[in-house]
């Protein structure tokens, strides 16, 4: 597996583009993923505005998440059983319809907190399925030489909607209300439903072996946690998700009760943090081929915790947004790395399995580290809890890689 981690590295950026099936997932993929930041923004800024708590934050994220925390492991089970394509069409059908009550109840002015965390909870459910299929996915379109780059590329286009998706949040926020974020964010989903229709990629479904979902489930557990690599990888992603991804949840209180600028400031951090990610992203091959993912990951953990401790102690949004933009591009080359680490070293008919482990880090674990860091926040306020928060992602990342010193040698 080695071998397959050196290649990877030296694979070209944008190589996965030469893959027809990938070009047309990637080109949906823009205007989706740019509708979804934009409802990302738009719902943190309307329940923020509806409760003034960063409790009812917190409890919208981790509505989102107990699904995830609940489902992940047997989610693997369906990724590794049946056609990823059909799977994704489904889930994403799903979260288009979910985008669409969100609107129709906005603009009937009948929209409650408690809506939007049933919304979240039935998002939390597709999600379950959708991000273990969407990562495996990757490889069925590119193959295992240029799985490296089509899961850089397809982080790009995460990041890169980042910048795009907020922009326009904080325009259409200002201008018209949150419910016409929700209805773009729905109509977009369309590009990748069509994109996924047109494209021909065989329905290959890898052998999962015989017996009951619930005994492949396990055998997925325990091939993860008696791996060498993969269960460091793992308990990092669980650092990062549960304290260092969580302030994300924050932002719209951090704009308005820190910056006091609660749409302005709220979409230029969402910005800054795009960018800065989109950065990391173009830039990660490159650090790769120079020091090896496991040693770009030992340096992006301390960078992540030390930026969020900085930004807890600023209230100028300058200084702010350029520290989002430090985090965005730490977070976004930490998890491309991992993501290929892991995928690099689990062989085809344990990959939904264990993929469903890796998204349950920060589908299902994020939102309960979000709800925590509501409270703390509610009790201690927002900067102490950003603070703290950054802290402990230093403290157990580095923890980790002092037991596991083989990470660091991963190239």
């Amino acid at each position: 597996m080695a071998t397959l981690a050196r290649s990877a590295s030296r694979v070209g950026t944008f190589s996965a583009l030469r893959h027809p099936n990938f070009r047309l997932y990637f080109a949906g993929q823009v205007v989706t993923m740019a509708g979804m930041w934009m409802q990302n923004v738009a719902q943190g800024w309307l329940v923020f505005q509806l409760t003034r708590s960063e409790l009812a934050l917190g409890m919208v994220a981790c509505a989102a998440g107990v699904p995830s925390l609940l489902l992940s492991p047997f989610a693997g089970v369906i990724v590794d059983r049946f056609p990823r394509r059909m799977l994704l069409f489904c889930t994403q059908s799903v979260q288009m319809i979910m985008a669409l009550i969100l609107a129709a109840l906005v603009f009937s002015e009948l929209v409650q907190v408690w809506h939007v965390v049933v919304m979240a909870f039935v998002l939390g459910i597709s999600n379950s399925v959708d991000a273990p299929a969407r990562q495996a996915f990757i490889r069925d379109m590119v193959g295992m030489e240029d799985m490296p780059s089509g899961i850089n590329l397809h982080s790009m286009v995460v990041n890169g909607a980042r910048i795009v998706g907020p922009a326009a949040a904080g325009v259409l926020l200002v201008s018209f209300g949150a419910g016409w974020c929700f209805l773009f964010n729905g109509l977009s989903v369309l590009a990748i439903l069509i994109s996924l229709l047109v494209m021909n990629v065989p329905h290959r479904i890898p052998g999962v072996g015989r017996g009951s979902p619930i005994r492949q489930m396990q055998e997925g557990i325990a091939f993860s946690r008696h791996h060498a690599t993969i269960l460091p990888l793992l308990m990092l992603a669980v650092v990062v998700s549960a304290f260092a991804v969580n302030i994300i949840t924050l932002l719209p209180a951090y704009a308005d009760v820190v910056l006091h600028s609660p749409v302005e400031g709220l979409s230029r951090l969402s910005m800054a943090q795009g960018v800065g990610a989109l950065g990391g992203a173009l830039l990660l091959a490159t650090l790769v081929r120079r020091f090896g993912r496991g040693r770009v990951v030992g340096i992006m953990l301390p960078l992540l915790s030390l930026s969020i401790v900085l930004i807890s102690q600023t209230a100028i949004l300058e200084i702010s947004a350029l520290l989002l933009a430090i985090i965005g591009f730490s977070m976004v080359i930490f998890y491309v790395n991992i993501n290929t680490m892991i995928q690099n070293e689990v062989p085809d008919e344990f990959r939904g399995r264990v993929l469903s482990l890796y998204t349950l880090t920060f589908l299902g674990l994020t939102p309960l580290g979000a709800l925590a860091l509501g409270l703390i926040a509610d009790q201690i306020g927002t900067p102490s809890a950003l603070a703290l928060y950054g802290l402990l992602t230093g403290v157990f990342g580095t923890l980790i890689l002092m037991r596991w010193r083989a990470v660091w040698h991963i190239a």
